[in-house]
């Protein structure tokens, strides 16, 4: 299914239609422990070039006590992380890692407040031939934090980089359309697509673009930096392994747009997963690949059955996977057997959220409404919690809580263990985006122009 339409067809599912969709198999845990939070009054609109931020909490940084992680020490600290775009005290791509196994640090407390909110801008387009006006964050979405500073593309066609205390703009850089999918940062730089096609690298410290390359179609896919090269998917159908310092190809292989592919959805919509010198990626045409990360040889697919946004998890001997509305199962596979099946789940109305693996559970949202807690080596359920809409946001599994959003429009956390709620925060309008979580400050944007800092 055309994710775009998607978009405009389900957004106004009902909570009643999501009741009666969940199986025998499934059970609710109890009543919420705490009432929702209400967000502040709408304020006026701010001028398009003037960024709007509400601190409703002191925002003063606290002093430096040295004990901070290098990698948040200072405003732009220089970098020392090696040749891959990972840290374990901060976020710096899509699911945290080129495994998709890191969701953030803590302490995180079970109530949350609101720090501050920044007021993005408008991107006014065209959706099924009309006019049409987007805001906020995107899928996927995912908030980066490097020194004191929080990165973010977004809808409005700029790529904002926030002071992580006060919320206030340290600069933007325009692209031709929106930002969709999520960035990566590596040795000072950030990597990101744009639904006008281009890759782009920006410099993290000033904005200043240091190269592009034009795919030709949509770029969602969000990228990733292992051992000095960058790899990334795109609806174009190619998949690419960059030189991030100079943007020249070291190989792109050919996977098509796929079969029948309307605009605005194909090829490869997926992240990349990068583990063992492979490569792992889903596609359009309903299939998990795995490639040699060197060259790109494919190495072996295995069938997902449905067009898969969902981006591969790698733990161990296993790849965790999802697909859409035509084969809508989460699959794990065994990656040492060239990608035999060893569980599957249907949730019947198919994923869009990436997986979280900790430990032995795994966590994903369905299009079903549901938040899902699973046996990872087996994929029996262990809870369910029901939202009101469907949850596209990949969660985050920190100190113990999981975080997300979902359409119905709320943002929750609940209890990893048992799946009771803790808490919930009334955003306004869909989260789909993926919550970044640093320190125990949770980074995260919504469809209504708001991106927001609890903490």
């Amino acid at each position: 299914m055309d994710r775009r339409r998607f978009l405009r067809t389900t957004a106004k599912a009902s909570t009643a239609m999501l009741i009666g969709c969940a199986g025998p198999r499934t059970r609710t845990p109890g009543a919420a422990t705490a009432p929702p939070a209400e967000p502040p009054s709408e304020p006026p609109e701010p001028a398009a070039d003037e960024p709007r931020v509400e601190a409703t909490e002191p925002t003063a940084p606290p002093p430096a006590t040295g004990s901070e992680p290098a990698e948040l020490a200072g405003d732009f600290p220089d970098w020392n992380l090696g040749d891959d775009s990972a840290s374990e005290s901060t976020m710096l791509m899509f699911r945290g890692n080129p495994t998709h196994t890191f969701y953030g640090t803590g302490p995180l407390a079970e109530q949350p407040k609101l720090l501050w909110r920044t007021r993005l801008g408008k991107f006014m387009g065209k959706s099924a031939g009309k006019p049409h006006e987007w805001e906020g964050t995107g899928w996927t979405g995912h908030p980066l934090r490097w020194g004191s500073r929080v990165f973010i593309g977004a809808v409005d066609s700029y790529y904002y980089c926030f002071d992580a205390a006060t919320g206030k703009v340290v600069w933007k850089f325009q692209a031709g359309r929106m930002f969709k999918g999520s960035s990566c940062f590596y040795r000072g730089r950030l990597y990101s697509g744009n639904v006008d096609n281009i890759i782009r690298c920006l410099d993290g410290k000033t904005g200043k673009q240091v190269w592009s390359y034009d795919t030709g179609r949509d770029c969602d896919s969000s990228p990733c930096v292992v051992g000095n090269k960058l790899y990334i998917g795109g609806e174009d159908g190619f998949l690419k392994c960059f030189d991030p310092d100079t943007g020249s190809l070291h190989w792109k292989r050919d996977l098509g747009e796929g079969k029948h592919a309307p605009p605005g959805s194909g090829g490869i919509e997926s992240s990349p997963a990068v583990a063992d010198g492979e490569i792992y990626v889903g596609h359009y045409d309903g299939y998990l690949l795995c490639a040699d990360a060197a060259t790109g040889a494919e190495k072996w697919r295995a069938s997902t059955g449905g067009d898969t946004d969902v981006s591969p998890v790698v733990v161990g001997d296993r790849i965790y996977i999802a697909a859409e509305t035509e084969s809508p199962y989460l699959r794990c596979f065994d990656r040492s057997r060239k990608g035999k099946k060893v569980w599957e789940l249907d949730n019947q109305r198919g994923w869009w959220s990436t997986p979280a693996v900790v430990g032995e559970r795994l966590y994903i949202g369905g299009n079903d409404g549901l938040l899902y807690c699973l046996d990872a080596r087996s994929g029996k359920v262990i809870w369910t919690f029901k939202a009101g809409d469907a949850i596209w946001s990949s969660p985050a599994v920190v100190d113990g809580k999981v975080a997300f959003g979902s359409y119905d429009p709320y943002f929750y956390l609940l209890d990893a263990e048992r799946g009771e709620l803790l808490w919930k925060y009334d955003m306004g309008q869909r989260t789909h985006s993926t919550p970044c979580i640093v320190g125990g400050k949770i980074y995260v944007g919504s469809a209504n122009g708001w991106f927001h800092c609890f903490g």
